[in-house]
């Protein structure tokens, strides 16, 4: 009997060390440049930190590493993309990755240098959009909720492309570019619609786009884990983070950026 019981007290302690062994190790996060980067240090990495684990942030700079890097388990979490990029990504990948929880979301908006409104934007005008499928059809949406374009019904909005207009009454031409130097070609169209995290990293004010989107479902960014991941520990507790009154405290702090950003469904569970 004491025997078993000193073997129980050994194998607890070994437990212990090997939970101890993991929170000693560096939680890497993967990000990109701007403002969900920001977030993820102002109000998760805290309280990560309460809890014991170590954080290392590692920053790419285009919307693909992130997601190899996680699948090939050089980082540990990314949050940079929204739910509909991720399952796409996963499936055309053959990667087993999954999102823990949606956050708060910077809006794509419409920019332009010249132009007070979309309406305002002369006929035969440039607007300049993402290169990648995911956000070229989702910008094409937004444009298309302005009432400037007509998306044709037939086609599934979420792979529209510019083939699938079936309303473009000013002419309008498009584009393409990689979604991080949409900013960059500001000043040589338009208008550009550009993703929110690029806008702000560039500078832009969310509130400074002559049209917001209004995000729908799936457009919400995330933060995804390896699939064989989800019930771990660093998980569970990224996700109860995500859901506290701590993390709602900096997010809706009216000095942050994060002040104007689109709230998930489930922001207040």
């Amino acid at each position: 009997m004491k025997k078993i019981f000193g073997l129980g007290l050994v194998l607890v302690g070994m437990a212990a060390a090997l939970v101890s062994c993991k929170k000693e190790d560096a939680l890497k996060v993967g990000v990109c440049a701007g403002p969900y980067g920001d977030m993820f240090v102002e109000a998760i990495q805290p309280q990560l930190e309460k809890k014991g684990y170590k954080v290392k942030i590692i920053e790419f700079s285009d919307y693909v590493q992130p997601n190899n890097a996680l699948a090939e388990k050089d980082i540990d979490v990314n949050m940079f993309q929204h739910s509909t990029y991720l399952k796409k990504f996963s499936a055309d990948h053959k990667l087993e990755l999954s999102y823990l929880t949606e956050i708060p979301t910077a809006a794509m908006g419409i920019f332009a240098d010249k132009y007070k409104s979309v309406d305002s934007l002369p006929a035969g005008s440039v607007i300049a959009i993402p290169n990648d499928d995911t956000n070229l059809s989702r910008a094409l949406r937004v444009l298309a909720q302005t009432g400037a374009v007509t998306i044709d019904p037939s086609a599934d909005p979420s792979k529209a492309t510019v083939k699938d207009l079936s309303e473009n009454p000013k002419h309008f031409t498009f584009k393409e570019v990689s979604a991080e130097i949409l900013p960059n070609v500001l000043d040589s169209v338009g208008a550009a619609i550009i993703n929110g995290n690029y806008a702000i990293g560039a500078g832009l004010k969310l509130t400074d786009a002559i049209y917001n989107e209004q995000l729908l479902p799936g457009y919400f960014n995330v933060i995804a884990v390896r699939t064989e991941d989800i019930e771990k520990d660093f998980a569970k507790d990224i996700y109860s983070i995500v859901h506290s009154d701590e993390f709602r405290k900096v997010i809706e702090d009216p000095k942050k950026q994060y002040a104007a950003f689109g709230r998930p469904s489930g922001y207040l569970d």
